[in-house]
């Protein structure tokens, strides 16, 4: 997957294009079916610079904590700037590669067992092998932890790869595969293995761009943009804003919650 995924600045600039624009907050969407408790200790991976961070911390209570990790110390940074002084007691920090993060844990004097939530969204599909990171997060969970993936599926994006494509351009076979088939054919599989409990969530969230920088911005920091075909695709954009209004881009996105742990 392209280095591209985790630089952190432009992260951070596909995460204000979308939730400038999007129909549903995804935030508000993932905590209204999330099972949290305020006690309840939690480890993010792939935190990126805290688009869902700041809410488990708006959602836990004393007692409560979440162990952020990320390979970008510039996202963590980033993170720590938005967090609120109150929260400092309940938030740790680390800067890991998902590939190891149990290493990173234990340099931070971590013992596995020590979970009641993993959590990740938009991120466990950058690792090397998903199904053993998996395995791997389950360790790290008390008997009745759980796990929560967030991620695309389906015909996510395909709007804006139609255009895409329409320009020339090749979509790299790991984003096509991390966009539409991992949660269904990685997470879901492992899951239903693993667990004797998966709950699964499911939404369309339009995005209404409504001029065509905003769509050029978003796709400029992903991590299928390619510079060579940027005057075709911007001669594309600005025929379709000739004719209609807005450009609609379609985010399917799925959460799979597991609970209650195979033997």
């Amino acid at each position: 997957m392209s280095s591209r995924a985790t630089q952190a600045d432009l992260l951070e600039q596909r995460i204000l294009e979308n939730a400038a624009a999007q129909e549903v907050d995804l935030g508000t969407w993932i905590f209204e079916r999330i099972h949290l408790r305020p006690q309840d200790r939690v480890l993010e991976l792939c935190c990126g610079t805290g688009g869902q961070s700041l809410r488990f911390l708006e959602h836990l209570g004393e007692g409560g904590r979440l162990v952020a990790l990320d390979i970008s110390k510039k996202a963590l940074q980033t993170l720590a700037s938005k967090a609120e002084a109150a929260a400092a007691d309940k938030l740790v920090l680390i800067e890991g590669n998902l590939d190891d993060f149990g290493s990173s844990l234990q340099t931070a004097c971590l013992r596995p067992a020590s979970f009641d939530l993993a959590f990740c969204a938009y991120g466990l599909y950058y690792s090397a092998d998903a199904r053993h990171r998996l395995t791997e997060v389950r360790s790290w969970l008390k008997p009745e932890g759980r796990i929560a993936i967030v991620g695309p599926f389906g015909p996510n994006n395909e709007p804006l790869f139609d255009m895409v494509r329409e320009s020339g351009i090749i979509i790299p076979q790991p984003v096509i595969d991390s966009s539409d088939r991992f949660m269904l054919e990685t997470v879901l599989q492992w899951g239903t293995t693993n667990f004797e409990v998966l709950s699964v969530y499911t939404m369309v969230n339009r995005v209404h761009w409504t001029a065509p920088e905003r769509v050029l911005n978003y796709w400029e920091n992903t991590t299928f943009y390619d510079a060579a075909k940027r005057p075709v695709f911007e001669q594309l954009l600005r025929a379709h804003f000739e004719k209609c209004r807005e450009f609609i881009n379609e985010k399917w996105v799925m959460m799979v919650e597991m609970s209650h742990a195979r033997a």
